[in-house]
């Protein structure tokens, strides 16, 4: 009987050390990004009182509440919503919590190469002329080719071509154009998973504001009924010429639950930007045409997906007025797309959230 109980103590402490470690850790990587972070927007003018309720909500997980998320989206919007996550929080206990089953089980549904075999609507994503999956080649049935170059030299492409990396890459990266069938053999040998999709031309109203593909990063969250719901919408805008990624040189502008346009849109350095930078439209009265359809779509996408609580889909709306899903993002979620304009990540929901959580536990 000792020997169980000291086992289970041993269990208990160790564990508590873990996770004050990992805790600890993802403190000083959230540091480390702000860094480049003017140092006037972490500058404290909340009073006291709205620190305490911040810490009080926060401190239910019974590891110290970091309040500089707070300070810096107040600094940013001048709006105080005490349901701003503390991003530490977030990272190591409520995102693994909603999705418990990790990057393993998870990683088969945000694999790009299965979006047409999974969801019922394959009109909703891209058409992909291949797939290479594991340095296998597979045609868009998923059918094995045999000889691809052969297969290569019969496909009708309709260049441009998008060519990406379907697993293990984020923000952009190893995303290309291929004009011409000799720039698709040579992207061949790039990545080991790639997939070949058909370029979506994006709607007028987008293409006014920046040319290229600007995508809605739709984030949702499964309630207490068991259905995923739509919690916040921001859209990203490519600069320069560039991707729409955040972490590529893009700004985001958060959206209203009616669709409209945030005053101000984000850099990776909270830079705020009142127009687009190449454009001049400033986001100011702005509003995406067909959102309703938009909350539609996303949450018919996400209600196919199991073992999840927390999604996030890249949606754009095409030339021909269809909303479409360039991709599905199960881990590694940002929640400061929403907050960076003054509103808490989970909205009206956070009680609930925390509520889940603490009942796990």
């Amino acid at each position: 009987m000792f020997n169980l109980v000291s086992n289970s103590i041993f269990r208990k402490v160790f564990f508590s050390l873990v996770k004050k470690r990992n805790f600890y850790l993802t403190t000083k990587a959230f540091e480390k990004r702000y860094k480049n972070v003017d140092k006037i927007l972490f500058k404290n003018n909340l009073n006291d009182s709205i620190i305490n309720d911040y810490k009080e909500k926060w401190s239910v997980f019974n590891v110290e509440v970091e309040y500089k998320t707070l300070i810096l989206c107040h600094n940013l919007s001048e709006c105080i919503d005490i349901n701003i996550v503390p991003e530490n929080i977030f990272a190591e206990i409520i995102e693994p919590s909603l999705n418990k089953y990790g990057k393993n089980q998870l990683s088969f549904l945000s694999t790009k190469n299965i979006y047409e075999k999974w969801f019922e609507n394959k009109k909703l994503f891209p058409k992909s002329y291949f797939h290479k999956i594991d340095n296998i080649y597979y045609d868009n049935n998923f059918i094995i080719i045999n000889d691809i170059d052969s297969y290569l030299n019969n496909m009708n492409f309709k260049f441009p071509v998008v060519c990406k990396p379907s697993i293990g890459t984020s923000g952009g990266v190893g995303v290309v154009l291929l004009h011409n069938l000799k720039e698709v053999k040579g992207s061949l040998s790039t990545y080991e998973n790639l997939v070949y999709q058909e370029k979506l031309l994006q709607h007028e109203f987008l293409e006014s504001i920046n040319p290229g593909m600007n995508t809605i990063r739709t984030c949702l969250y499964r309630d207490s009924t068991g259905k995923f719901k739509v919690i916040n919408n921001s859209i990203r805008f490519g600069v320069d010429g560039g991707l729409d990624n955040e972490t590529g040189g893009g700004i985001v502008c958060n959206l209203d639950d009616n669709g409209s346009f945030n005053k101000y849109a984000i850099n990776k350095y909270c830079e705020k930007f009142i127009m687009h930078p190449n454009s001049k439209v400033s986001f100011l009265g702005l509003k995406i045409p067909f959102f309703n359809r938009l909350i539609e779509v996303a949450e018919s996408i996400a209600n196919e997906i199991p073992l999840c609580n927390l999604v996030s889909l890249d949606m754009c709306l095409d030339k021909d007025n269809n909303w479409r899903c360039i991709e599905v993002n199960l881990e590694g979620q940002t929640i400061r797309f929403s907050q960076y304009a003054g509103k808490g990540f989970f909205g009206k929901y956070t009680n609930e959230v925390i509520k889940r959580i603490l009942n796990k536990k």
